[in-house]
């Protein structure tokens, strides 16, 4: 059966204040740091069937010789 996908990808800094409602994730570029509404993001999805996947990058030294 044919599929339509509606997704979103943003990679950057997320920073989450659940107290106060705010969720930014800033995209940080050569040139620019990109602010997006996380939540607003988010809400696009509500009340859908979603697969949801996060996921960290970290850098990692290698083996010194």
């Amino acid at each position: 059966m044919a599929k339509k996908v509606h997704s979103v990808s943003v990679k950057g800094l997320l920073e989450v204040d659940f107290n106060n409602g705010i969720g930014v994730i800033t995209e940080v570029t050569k040139d620019n740091e990109i602010p997006y509404n996380f939540f607003d993001i988010i809400n696009e999805f509500n009340g859908k069937s979603v697969s949801i996947v996060i996921k960290e990058e970290q850098d990692i030294e290698p083996i010194k010789e």
